[in-house]
């Protein structure tokens, strides 16, 4: 490596750990690296801001922009409200009924991203008014999100299936679906412990609350408002839209200023409701990747794995340097692109077609899991929903940072 790529992998080191220290926002910390580094490397400005995260800037921003106005007509408490009763009042099943509706849009085609969009707010505005710890909840939810995400439905298993297929490597879609499902569980339930799951078993009564008692500040009347109403079409408008691709973020923001102009009394907190500390701590910690991306920071780290003379090494060594790219890139097919090509280069052709699926799943599902990052689209939208708490954002920088650790080791024993 050259002496600037080391002095980037410094300097970011040395931020991470000044904003853990002084308990100040990463972004906040993470930028001035930035601009220090770009002075140092004479990379023109212009190059620095190609790497703004714009996309999942305005993606965080519209998905929250109509969401407020579901909490703000009143909306949100009726959706709660009905989920409670699909699990019968027994809060402990609700992370898992959020889990099995992000699978199953997920299963059926829509890329991970829009089942986040979809149902994270609706899930940590449950956990909100249920008193679930946001980060079991958030968890799960993504978690759901992954395992659909393999479905052979789903262009994510597409996209491994056709690499691997393509260098006539034996790969079972079935099959691959079927182990990446079995560690999204299993993670899930780790996660569901680890985030006080066992508390939740001490509140699984049957519901039986009144319509004015199970949501503060419900009323009795079981009709909807106008606002209400404008606000629930606009939410299964954007389903339906984001469902058929269109942009997520910017779906978000025109249903949201609809909303807005129908009902101007209604909306006056909405602008200042929206996650701003979370997106400058976004964009400052992805800036500073486009920059180690830029420098050939990973590109190099990459070479020199698939120069290893040991397989099973590379592969392990793959799986480290995806789960960390995973954690800061919002694209999880940009790193199962980055990844997946290198590791198909060490399985041999007469590893059995059971063989060589359950190496790339176990590949794969590590660098999906990363989705929970607070940096990704996932645990940025967690973050969003529960209002900037910093409990949340240790909650997920630890947990992914231990599943950064732990996956890749889980590799060197079934690799």
């Amino acid at each position: 490596m050259t002496s600037i790529q080391i002095f980037a992998l410094a300097l970011l080191a040395f931020a991470f750990l000044l904003s853990l220290w002084r308990h100040i926002n990463l972004g906040l910390a993470v930028l001035p690296a930035a601009f220090v580094l770009a002075e140092v490397a004479h990379i023109p400005s212009k190059t620095l801001y190609a790497g703004y995260p714009t996309q999942l800037t305005l993606l965080v921003l519209g998905v929250m922009f109509l969401w407020n106005h579901v909490q703000e007509s009143g909306l949100a408490d009726k959706i709660v409200k009905n989920v409670v009763k699909l699990a019968r009042g027994r809060v402990y099943l609700l992370p898992w009924v959020m889990f099995g509706m992000m699978a199953m849009i997920s299963g059926i085609g829509a890329l991970p991203a829009a089942a986040f969009a979809i149902i994270i707010p609706v899930a940590l505005e449950i956990a909100k008014r249920e008193n679930i710890r946001p980060s079991l909840m958030g968890i799960i939810c993504i978690e759901g999100g992954c395992v659909g995400g393999f479905s052979p439905l789903n262009p994510w298993a597409a996209l491994v299936s056709t690499m691997a297929r393509n260098a006539n490597i034996h790969f079972n879609s079935g099959e691959f679906f079927l182990f990446n499902a079995v560690l999204g569980i299993a993670i899930s339930l780790m996660a569901f412990f680890i985030f006080g799951g066992i508390k939740l078993f001490h509140r699984s009564t049957p519901y039986r609350r009144s319509e004015a008692q199970s949501i503060p500040g419900s009323t009795q009347n079981p009709s909807l408002s106008l606002y209400q109403l404008a606000s629930a079409a606009s939410v299964m408008v954007f389903v339906v839209m984001v469902l058929m691709n269109f942009d997520i973020g910017l779906t978000g923001f025109a249903l949201g200023f609809a909303l807005m102009v129908a009902f101007p009394g209604n909306a006056k907190m909405l602008i200042p409701k929206l996650p701003w500390a979370i997106l400058i701590m976004i964009a400052g910690v992805l800036l500073y990747v486009h920059l180690l991306d830029f420098l050939g920071v990973l590109k190099e780290i990459g070479d020199l794995l698939g120069r290893m003379n040991s397989p099973v090494l590379v592969r392990v060594g793959l799986a480290f340097l995806g789960t960390i790219i995973a954690n800061f890139e919002s694209s999880s097919v940009a790193v199962l692109g980055l990844v997946i090509p290198i590791a198909i280069k060490s399985i041999s052709s007469a590893v059995s077609t059971t063989g060589a699926t359950f190496q790339l799943a176990i590949l794969a599902g590590s660098i999906v899991v990363m989705c929970s990052s607070p940096f990704h689209i996932g645990g940025a939208l967690v973050l969003a929903e529960s209002g900037n708490n910093e409990r949340t954002y240790k909650d997920l920088l630890i947990w992914v940072l231990c599943l950064t650790v732990f996956l890749p080791l889980l590799a060197v024993f079934v690799l």
